[in-house]
């Protein structure tokens, strides 16, 4: 599997808009979104603005995509309660996971503190993506889900499937 893979299951599952906060452990996606064009790909300068414009290009009727680091949770928790608790308008996000057990920055620890807190407080759905053999198949559960509206869902890009993605980018 590689990360054109991880691509592929994205077209596969719908996408056809993301926006996100380029950052190193989601690079590949965010440089294969870059280079392709059969998804539209808004980088963004932070985490409330990526969320923002994946609402608008939902409510024109894409199905789009979040992606950002953990960290971005508390970023655009202000954002995030607006758009889906007071207007219900959910989006998944994939979520690189910074400060899990093995983490080798220490600035990151806080990220993984904080993260359960805030998907439960907004309140979001999760689901732990361990492989890129998987991914395709939560990509379609997670839209599933958010089509239903009532939640957003956060797809959390765990220590393995970022390992995976990066050495076959």
């Amino acid at each position: 599997m590689s990360a054109g893979d991880a691509y592929e299951s994205l077209l596969q599952a719908g996408v056809d808009f993301i926006s996100g906060v380029p950052d190193s452990l989601l690079a590949p996606l965010h440089t294969l979104a870059a280079q392709r064009s059969e998804i539209d790909y808004q980088p963004a300068c932070d985490e409330a603005t990526a969320v923002g414009l994946a609402a608008g290009a939902r409510l024109a009727g894409a199905r789009s995509l979040v992606l950002m680091e953990n960290s971005g949770l508390r970023r655009a928790c202000e954002t995030l309660a607006r758009l889906t608790i007071s207007h219900r308008l959910h989006s998944v996000w994939i979520l690189a996971r910074r400060g899990a057990f093995g983490e080798r920055n220490w600035w990151g620890l806080p990220h993984e503190e904080t993260m359960h807190t805030h998907l439960r407080m907004l309140p979001v759905l999760s689901q732990e993506i361990h492989s890129l053999e998987h991914f395709g198949t939560l990509l379609r559960q997670a839209y599933a889900t958010a089509d239903t509206g009532q939640r957003s869902v956060a797809l959390i890009a765990n220590q393995s499937f970022l390992q995976q993605l990066r050495s076959a980018a």
